[in-house]
């Protein structure tokens, strides 16, 4: 896992984030745990849920689901990177969360379209109006 993890964090280094160091903790959790989320950062530990096949997804290369479930930690990784950059997410607004939230979600799209994916990740925002 932390061959995998230092790969990614190298990605984000040539990608704007070269000021982002050292490894997150990285913890299996039940779905619950992330929220009904495949995964969640909070502070310096990114949670993968029970939804995660690890070993097949995230360790065995290839394939389009393998990319998708590296990308999903990935996404992880920018709020990682995120912490160390502008400091804990508590300190901030929702419209603080929400443009990390935006800014994760395009560097997760610019890796899949980098692994030759279509797929496009987008943050929805409800918003009243």
């Amino acid at each position: 896992m932390n061959q995998l993890l230092a790969g990614l964090l190298l990605w984000l280094n040539a990608h704007g984030f070269a000021e982002c160091t050292g490894l997150p903790d990285i913890q299996r959790v039940t779905s619950a745990q992330t929220r009904g989320y495949v995964a969640w950062y909070q502070s310096g530990v990114i949670n993968l849920s029970e939804r995660f096949d690890y070993d097949g997804l995230l360790l065995v290369g290839g394939g389009q689901r393998s990319t998708l479930a590296r990308s999903a930690l990935l996404h992880e990784l920018v709020h990682f990177c995120q912490a160390q950059r502008e400091g804990p997410l508590h300190r901030y607004s929702e419209s603080a969360w929400n443009e990390r939230e935006d800014q994760a979600y395009k560097v997760q799209t610019l890796f899949l379209r980098e692994q030759g994916s279509s797929t496009v990740l987008m943050w929805r925002k409800d918003r009243e109006g």
